[in-house]
């Protein structure tokens, strides 16, 4: 079973039905519709924007598409002087296994401030799929850093790569697309550049608890050693060499630090 967390920010549902369709395809359970609180963007209305996702797949199902938002706004198309009777009946079938009561329907709301902790979550569900598909740039960046400090390892984007036909806008929708070749969806942090920079970031930034621990036995151990030793011994000598070397290459990489080629 898969959980599906959609970061969302405009209350179109077309936006978010290609993913959505795309994961309970593949096992998703659980649809989760996720606002970031804070006055940087117009909030969405989280219950009536799945409302109307379910609504929009329940049209589809029963061949026809309808505008839930701008100008052409409860305008309906019937689906049946677009497709053939076989491409129709294909389209409804799709949209028809998306509307099972097995699939749960969730919002949730998390704060600004508190979206780092909301994030690291994730990392605890291993099942758990985000998607930013329709995320607005203003968060994407906050939701990209989260994800790396918390590893999370299933950040997605549905990635359309053909040009959108606003006049049809069900052109555009996944029943017409073949995964590959009309869309991808693409994990995020899954291309090599990120995987590289990620890399050199775990290189270069020892964990907080490692490093804790061992600064704990290397001074219990030079405590020891010069009780037992005496100050004046080789071992506590080469120690006190090895603990000022290791300061300074501290304090020369917090303020010059590694960088990749």
């Amino acid at each position: 079973m898969r959980d599906l967390y959609i970061f969302v920010t405009t209350d179109r549902p077309d936006q978010y039905l290609n993913s959505i369709v795309h994961g309970i395809e593949r096992g998703t359970r659980r649809v989760v519709f996720i606002q970031v609180e804070d006055s940087k963007t117009e909030q969405v209305q989280l219950n009536l924007l799945r409302t109307s996702v379910y609504n929009l797949l329940q049209n589809l199902s029963t061949g026809f598409y309808k505008y839930y938002s701008g100008a052409s706004k409860d305008k309906t198309v019937q689906l049946d002087g677009e497709y053939s009777d076989s491409d129709l009946a294909k389209l409804k079938a799709k949209y028809s296994l998306c509307l099972t009561d097995s699939v749960d329907w969730v919002v949730d709301r998390v704060q600004y401030l508190d979206l780092r902790r909301y994030i690291s979550n994730f990392g605890k569900r291993e099942s758990a799929i985000v998607d930013v598909t329709s995320v607005s740039k203003v968060y994407l960046g906050d939701i990209f850093a989260c994800s790396l400090l918390e590893n999370i390892d299933k950040l997605y984007t549905f990635e359309l790569l053909v040009k959108p036909d606003f006049d049809k806008p069900w052109k555009t929708l996944i029943h017409e697309l073949e995964e590959g070749k009309t869309y991808r969806y693409t994990n995020l942090v899954e291309t090599p550049v990120f995987r590289d920079s990620k890399k050199s970031i775990l290189i270069r930034t020892t964990p907080l608890l490692v490093s804790v621990v061992g600064t704990v036995l290397f001074v219990a151990v030079t405590l020891a050693a010069t009780f037992i030793l005496g100050f004046s011994s080789v071992f506590i000598q080469v120690v006190s060499t090895i603990g000022t070397v290791l300061g300074i290459i501290s304090f020369v990489l917090i303020y010059f630090p590694v960088r990749g080629k």
